[in-house]
């Protein structure tokens, strides 16, 4: 392997690493209350590693990120959901190309939006499931049952104004990043 590879490999694990330890302090520390939960800007930095670093790197920093928050949080139910989700939230974006505002990035937006709105609902449905059984033979009965299902629907709300706070603190960053020519540096 060549000096620069090795090299371009340190300085993408370095970032992943920082990126992963912003993740986890902006979505544990930064909370802004909003309807059944709270905005953290977590997110944000999830979309911003999603375009600077190779996919699989920041799929794990993203994913690592959001557990490592919910686990300090004391949301442990959330783990895995949260690991899946923040993972699939980096699958839109691109990393290639001079810029992070570029066209696929900007569509990759509301994409996020429905990752996390569908990714945390099905997930509180499975929860609310688990929760409401006393049998694990009843647990494919109930959740094929419209219970759990209207039950879950409290998470919508608050969920799209989380991932609309975060495309909002994404937007400018990204923007100022730019003008900085950080894709030309890493």
């Amino acid at each position: 392997m060549s000096r620069v590879k090795k090299q371009k490999i340190l300085q993408h694990t370095v970032l992943a690493s920082l990126l992963t330890a912003l993740i986890t302090v902006l979505t544990f520390y930064v909370k802004i209350p909003a309807h059944n939960g709270y905005i953290h800007l977590g997110d944000a930095v999830i979309y911003l590693a999603a375009t600077l670093l190779p996919a699989p790197l920041a799929m794990v920093c993203s994913g690592l990120g959001g557990m490592f928050a919910d686990l300090f949080g004391g949301y442990t139910l959330y783990i895995i959901p949260t690991l899946i989700i923040k993972m699939l939230l980096v699958l839109p974006f691109s990393c290639k190309g001079e810029r992070i505002m570029t066209t696929r990035n900007i569509a990759a937006l509301p994409i996020c939006v429905l990752i996390t709105t569908l990714g945390y609902y099905v997930a509180e449905v499975i929860l609310i499931s688990v929760a409401s059984i006393s049998d694990t033979s009843e647990i494919f009965r109930y959740l094929l049952s419209p219970a759990p299902w209207t039950a879950a629907l409290y998470t919508i709300p608050g969920n799209i104004i989380q991932s609309i706070g975060s495309i909002l603190i994404f937007i400018p960053s990204a923007i100022a990043l730019d003008k900085t020519n950080i894709k030309g540096k890493i």
